[in-house]
């Protein structure tokens, strides 16, 4: 009996084993990040390394090239913008869009991200584990944005 409760615990949280896994890499980079002198939150990583590539951006592109919803990128600007990588402007064509773009040390901290980027190590803990974990997370969130939970519960629980 507790082995198949042992089970339902397991396999009914993926979603918070996600989330500490997530936790878990945040917490174990802070100290290599300390180390290097890169001062970027570890979960706005993705916001600097997209300005880098676009110049610049809105909100909203932000979110849409990043395939996030703007409420969460727009909860990690304010802390970009209060240590000086990021700034924004007012769009010429529509003043209530603003538009942000790295600042100088933006533009250093963002090179220190990429000349220390950390993609060796995933790949060397994607060939301890057997399976590459960027292509398991993401065809993870593929299906489900294809076939949400709902409907797969429905499935299993309709038959």
């Amino acid at each position: 009996m507790k082995n198949s409760n042992a089970k339902f615990t397991r396999r009914s949280f993926i979603g918070k084993q996600a989330d500490d896994l997530g936790n878990l890499i945040s917490i174990q980079i802070k100290p290599i990040y300390d180390s290097l002198g890169i001062i970027v939150p570890v979960k706005s990583c993705s916001i600097i390394h997209q300005l880098k590539q676009s110049k610049q951006a809105s909100l909203a592109d932000l979110a849409k090239l990043l395939n996030q919803s703007h409420q969460l990128v727009n909860q990690k600007l304010p802390r970009l913008l209060k240590l000086n990588l990021i700034n924004k402007k007012n769009d010429i064509n529509d003043k209530r869009r603003k538009i942000f773009y790295l600042t100088a040390k933006g533009m250093q901290q963002a090179a220190l991200l990429e000349k220390h980027s950390l993609s060796q190590v995933y790949d060397n803990l994607s060939q301890e584990l057997g399976a590459d974990l960027y292509q398991v997370l993401s065809s993870a969130i593929s299906q489900l944005k294809q076939k949400n939970l709902l409907s797969r519960f429905e499935e299993v629980h309709n038959k």
